[in-house]
């Protein structure tokens, strides 16, 4: 089948265009012809319970066929569990035919695809109302099994979308849910990304969840990563954030009933939670940035497609819940080098910022106007003051560093002391400011440059990791035994919670508190100062889509940009100035009580995941890559 969307022209500010059309299906009506084989509409006709979205640029062939394997063997699970819901489709959205990995398409060669097949370069063109049209055309298959993996089974179907040129993954998302989910009306949308591998049993803990929770509209999955060796501290750094992220964080939004992000790695929908509500209509509300950005922030907002879909369904509909399922594994891939994930974060940084600013307005709205029942109207309010709460600890990072950093003049007890405290935390501030002005040095292309300030970064950051361990050692032995106690306490209650939720414990537990824990103070402030320094940056980031340097940044977006870097330096700066010099007792009185919040938090975070362990107690771990394993013959 072949469908025909109109298109924005190609986008600015390093994009790739995108689908510029009316978000409901019903004000824009899709053009279709007929070309595959397989009848597209044979599948509704059956009934779709589960529709995966699987979007695709230029990922290699062993991601997509290992992510097609395991969701291959979800859907053997749920036939051989006689549940309600059994029927699996996946559908595949293809962004861009040129861009496609050339081993990616001998293996939908193999698969029984032809990404020529009914293609018409003269059919996509200027409409009939004047706008740029791209064609899109979907063939659907059924695919065996055991070529999948390796085992005897019922065959998957698979439906794929190859759009004929590149026009981003809001793009793929548009088309899927405006004419691929319209036509086959799932109940369910799992939303998955190529190279993300669930376990065998992934989907149905999902689907059981969301049966036992009719309210529950999107549940996000336990996202971690390959197991690596301690001495990849890249690999390790971020195998712990994932868990620290799961220990520290989503408990309390999953308690609340709202998570602020419904990860793109792999999250399942209710389909009747994404359709107009009494408040708005979300999936209207997530397309607004198929339209080019009005502003910077709008720019930036648009790159956190995953965090913009969960607000949006609380705020059309209210009663509805977004929660994390702590059982339903998944395996995801890291980035594989310092810059890679540089970037990866600029884009996660950036628009978390601008979403929690959006939240805490939307939310607040909610409180006030959505009339909601007295327990929703508390978890909504707790809700918005953990988003602010959030938002506060992400924005005063550099001054919690440069505080934290000025406790190592307690080493000298005297006169001296103070001013080397007022010297070591003015150090941090200009360190942080040669940072933000030579980001883009770093990255650029004179290779002397670009080492020599690798070099002093590294080394500032060295230096910043040393003083920062002092520090918090010095701290602990200052405040009075009552934190002291506070303290291990929440330690203790951590490692149980590590003990408890990773399959890897002993491992996981070194990582967490000798890797990721001394130094996340330091990795934070840099990965912040890099993301706002970047923030007119809207480009991917990964897979090859970065910023091209020679493209002109609007002048509005560069003004906006200047604005927020004076306003981050200025209120950081204000507040370690007031600390230092006019709080008595300086530093340590404040962090003492500054920390009691973010210890309070962890603690709050651990204790629920240990509690849901013991409601529910942990299904061992499928191991995810001996399936993957079964799957290299796809590619011979």
């Amino acid at each position: 089948m072949t469908l025909f969307s109109p298109v924005a022209p190609d986008g600015a500010a390093g994009q790739a265009a995108a689908l510029r059309a009316p978000v409901s299906v019903q004000n824009a009506p899709l053009n279709t012809g007929w070309f595959d084989d397989q009848p597209f509409d044979q599948a509704s006709s059956e009934g779709t319970e589960i529709l995966a979205c699987l979007t695709l640029f230029n990922e290699p062939a062993e991601a997509v066929a290992a992510t097609l394997a395991c969701l291959a063997a979800n859907q053997a699970v749920l036939l051989s569990r006689n549940g309600p819901i059994q029927r699996l489709e996946v559908a595949i959205v293809l962004d861009g035919r040129d861009r496609v990995h050339p081993e990616t398409e001998a293996l939908f060669n193999r698969l029984g695809f032809d990404l020529d097949w009914g293609c018409d370069p003269e059919a996509a063109g200027i409409g009939q109302h004047g706008a740029d049209e791209a064609q899109v055309r979907v063939q659907t298959r059924l695919i065996p099994m055991d070529l999948l993996t390796g085992v005897s089974g019922n065959p998957l179907r698979v439906h794929l979308a190859v759009k004929d040129r590149n026009r981003g993954k809001l793009d793929s998302h548009a088309f899927f849910f405006r004419s691929l989910a319209e036509r086959l009306r799932p109940d369910f949308v799992l939303q998955i990304d190529a190279g993300s591998r669930p376990a065998a049993d992934c989907l149905p803990a999902l689907l059981a969840q969301m049966e036992r929770e009719p309210d529950c509209a999107a549940l996000a999955t336990n996202i971690v990563m390959e197991d690596a060796a301690l001495t990849d501290w890249l690999q390790s750094w971020q195998q712990a954030d994932f868990l620290w992220q799961k220990l520290s964080d989503w408990p309390i939004g999953n308690g609340l009933g709202y998570l602020e992000v419904v990860p793109g790695q792999a999250s399942l929908f209710r389909m009747s939670a994404m359709r107009r509500g009494a408040n708005g209509d979300p999936l209207a509300a997530y397309l607004r940035g198929l339209s080019r950005p009005k502003s910077l922030m709008e720019a930036n907002l648009f790159l956190a497609e995953d965090r913009i879909i969960g607000a949006e369904i609380v705020k059309s509909h209210p009663a509805c819940t977004i929660c994390y399922h702590h059982d339903a594994n998944l395996v995801t891939d890291g980035c594989a080098t310092v810059g890679e994930l540089l970037r990866q974060r600029r884009r996660w940084t950036n628009s978390t910022l601008v979403a929690r600013l959006v939240a805490i307005g939307s939310l607040a709205d909610l409180l006030w106007h959505g009339r909601l029942p007295p327990a929703r109207w508390c978890s909504m309010a707790l809700a918005l003051a953990w988003t602010l709460l959030q938002l506060l600890e992400q924005w005063f990072i550099p001054a919690s560093l440069a505080l934290l950093v000025s406790l190592t003049s307690g080493v000298w007890q005297d006169e001296a002391g103070q001013s080397l405290a007022w010297g070591m935390a003015a150090g941090v501030l200009l360190f942080w400011l040669y940072c933000l002005a030579s980001m883009k040095a770093r990255e650029g292309k004179r290779s002397l440059s670009r080492r020599l300030h690798g070099c002093l970064h590294g080394l500032g950051l060295g230096i910043l990791l040393a003083c920062t361990v002092l520090g918090f050692a010095i701290c602990l032995v200052e405040v009075g035994p009552v934190i002291q106690g506070v303290i291990l306490m929440v330690a203790l209650i951590l490692g149980m919670a590590v003990l408890h939720h990773s399959s890897r414990r002993m491992s996981d537990l070194l990582r967490l508190f000798v890797i990721y824990i001394p130094s996340a103070p330091v990795a934070s402030f840099y990965l912040l100062s890099y993301a706002l320094a970047n923030f007119h940056d809207v480009s991917w980031g990964t897979k090859g889509l970065v910023n091209d340097s020679r493209t002109a940044i609007p002048a509005g977006w560069r003004q906006m940009r200047l604005r927020l870097l004076t306003l981050w330096v200025v209120s950081n700066t204000g507040l370690v100035w007031l600390v230092v010099g006019i709080v008595p007792g300086g530093a340590i009185s404040v962090l003492q009580y500054a920390c009691l919040p973010v210890v309070g938090q962890i603690a709050l975070a651990s204790l629920l995941l240990i509690s849901a362990c013991y409601r529910k107690p942990n299904l061992p771990f499928t191991k995810i890559r001996d399936r993957a394993d079964s799957v290299p013959h796809l590619h011979r």
